[in-house]
């Protein structure tokens, strides 16, 4: 009986030895569904049937989108790819890029460039099995005479899927997603997902009847010799063999400018404030400068131009809940300048921040406009922030622009700011900016200006309508307006002759997308090739560049909850990490429409090309702009044209 009991506790021993195994497994198919880059909980098993439908193999289905590695980054691949009919195919021929179509062990990959360039790349992967430690491997790439493009030089991240979600504009004013979204958002509610962020991770699992597309961005060094350069990239995971395949990159004579040097004006509006608030970090302390740094170093690789400064709190606010008003964005926005009214009754300026962003902004490389934002607020009265001396308290003071206080506010600070910026050899760089302020605000604005400080009259930027143009040095007109826009006829002014007008006169003309119009645009479930559009179009219309809002305006969480008001990214390029910048499809294909935009400019002024061809370019590039129903090869081959490789 005693030897029977131990048996059995030994027995038992066993059991509960086996379960703790069996959990400790559970436990590492957990962690393997985090990481598995989308979040997803549970998937219905229909989803997972139209997936079964296109992975071919049994094993490790491998492809590239759009089936040609040129052109493999212009489409967002869906997580749950599906098959396609004919009818389907023969309405929208660009379904056709969606298409899974295996490559084989081996195959060569096929790039071209130029120097001082990046190209990114797409390949995709995914089984009808799950797949734990997907790494990625890339050799050196090396031409006949042993010239060596460095692997270090080719950034390989994962994309991560986050969810799709409603926004409060689209019942306001916006478009619905329904009139946006393409092949690239998966699910049909089940739920809807959408690759954006590209996140730098060493090694992945991967969830069966998923699809895993893999960023690969080859930065091309100034000073590499010309030439095609060949390499390996390879493919490891537990559950299969490695896969190889051969890397060829040509690089052509042409060689771009650095970022600093760039021709194209980016003027995207960064916000230091939210890095504080997402970051938990204490205003201006030492490390929200250093993460100020980080951002504003990220920005200044596209060759961004302008820095965007506030000298009030909340520059931008809306109507909000009980008749209250509050910042569109999630965090809001810090005022660099601190404002006091001092035992006497008047007003002084602490401009010691200000100066330190412009400071820190310069040293990385903004030489441009200073846009200082704003003697209005957007859609509200002004409610100014400032330090009671006598009593040390921090008070608002609601004001209205034709309040004969708000005159004798902004005069005494328009003086005080005058004077700074000439002391610190700054006024010459320096606007007063104004977002979709109406002509009669802008008249009372004018006046006060005028009689303040009048050499600011020619020192304004605004983000608008054509009409507004009269009233600023540099103009960002709103794409809504522009040809075959929905508000193209609404304009009073037209924007093509504004914009010739404006060149004449050597005043700086750009175009600003929001969250319209529909297409084309860079949200984050907008068809990728739009981003590399956008610049294309500046060439189009003869504009100096591009404007956007918002740089990085996040909510608490953009991965999980990323809407706050506008829609889904229009509030931000891209994402929070825990170093610093995380980067996103879009904020990619837009650096590298840019390049395109300074590559056109290059061989305009130095190669004998003709300005019939040149417009074929832009024809082809720009010819469809809603990027659900467009050949992404026409990126392609309007640079071809520019390079003499294709001719129409």
């Amino acid at each position: 009986m005693k030897r029977f009991s131990c048996l059995r506790v030994f027995v038992l021993a066993c059991f509960l030895f086996q379960i703790s195994c069996v959990d400790k497994k559970t436990e590492t198919i957990n962690e393997v569904v985090k990481l598995s880059l989308d979040d997803i909980e549970t998937v219905p098993e229909w989803l997972k049937l139209n997936v079964d439908e296109v992975f071919g193999n049994d094993g490790m289905n491998v492809w590239v989108p759009t089936n040609n590695f040129q052109t493999s980054s212009l489409i967002r691949v869906p997580r749950f790819p599906r098959k396609f009919s004919d009818k389907e195919i023969n309405k929208n021929p660009s379904l056709k890029d969606f298409e899974i179509i295996n490559i084989p062990n081996g195959k060569i990959l096929e790039l071209t460039g130029v120097k001082n360039e990046q190209i990114s790349a797409q390949i995709a992967l995914g089984s009808k099995r799950d797949i734990s430690s997907i790494s990625i491997e890339i050799d050196n790439l090396s031409n006949q005479e042993g010239d060596v493009l460095n692997h270090n030089d080719i950034n390989v991240r994962m994309v991560k899927y986050i969810p799709v979600q409603r926004a409060r504009s689209e019942y306001v004013w916006s478009p619905k997603l329904e009139t946006i979204i393409g092949e690239g958002v998966s699910g049909t509610m089940s739920p809807n997902i959408v690759g954006d962020p590209l996140i730098e991770i060493d090694t992945i699992s991967l969830p069966a009847y998923r699809a895993q597309p893999v960023w690969l961005t080859f930065k091309i060094p100034e000073n590499i010799s010309s030439g095609t350069y060949q390499g390996n990239i390879h493919i490891n995971s537990n559950e299969f063999e490695k896969i190889k395949y051969r890397i060829k990159l040509t690089v052509l004579d042409n060689k771009l400018p650095n970022p600093k040097d760039y021709k194209f004006y980016l003027d995207l509006w960064v916000n230091p404030s939210v890095i504080a608030d997402y970051y938990k970090l204490e205003h201006w302390s030492d490390e929200h400068w250093k993460m100020i740094s980080k951002y504003l170093k990220d920005y200044a690789s596209r060759g961004g131009k302008s820095i965007t400064t506030t000298i009030t709190h909340e520059p931008w606010r809306k109507p909000w809940l009980n008749n209250s008003t509050r910042s569109q964005i999630a965090y809001g926005y810090k005022s660099m300048v601190q404002w006091t009214k001092n035992k006497n009754g008047n007003w002084v300026f602490d401009y010691s921040i200000f100066d330190k962003y412009v400071e820190t902004a310069t040293n990385l490389g903004f030489s441009g406009a200073i846009n200082a934002f704003s003697m209005t607020p957007f859609l509200t009265k002004q409610k100014i922030y400032y330090l009671d001396e006598i009593d040390k308290k921090y008070k608002i003071l609601e004001v209205d622009i034709r309040d004969a206080k708000y005159k004798t506010i902004w005069t005494s600070f328009l003086i005080s700011f005058q004077k700074h910026l000439t002391k610190k050899n700054l006024f010459k760089r320096t606007y007063l900016g104004f977002d979709e302020k109406s002509e009669a605000d802008m008249k009372i604005l004018h006046d006060i200006i005028e009689n303040a400080a009048p050499e600011f009259l020619n020192k304004i930027v605004i983000a608008g309508h054509p009409e507004a143009g009269k009233n600023a040095q540099n103009l960002a007109i709103s794409y809504m307006f522009f040809p075959e826009q929905p508000l193209v006829k609404k304009a009073v002014v037209p924007v093509l002759p504004t914009i010739e007008d404006r060149k004449i006169n050597n005043k700086i003309t750009t175009f600003y997308l929001c969250a319209e119009p529909s297409h084309p645009n860079t949200l984050t479930y907008s068809p990728a090739v739009e981003a590399q559009l956008i610049p294309w179009l500046a060439l189009k219309y003869n504009t100096s560049g591009y404007m956007r809002w918002a740089y990085n305006n996040w909510t608490e969480n953009p991965f999980t909850n990323p809407v706050f008001i506008h829609n889904q990214g229009d509030d931000y390029y891209v994402y929070p990490g825990k170093e610093g910048p995380i980067s996103s499809i879009r904020w990619e294909l837009l650096k590298e429409g840019i390049e395109d935009y300074e590559l056109f400019l290059i061989i305009k002024e130095k190669e004998n090309i003709s300005d019939k061809i040149l417009q074929q370019a832009i024809e082809l590039a720009t010819k469809n702009q809603d990027g659900r129903y467009k050949n992404v090869y026409d990126i392609v081959m309007a640079r071809n044209i520019l390079l003499k490789k294709d001719s129409l």
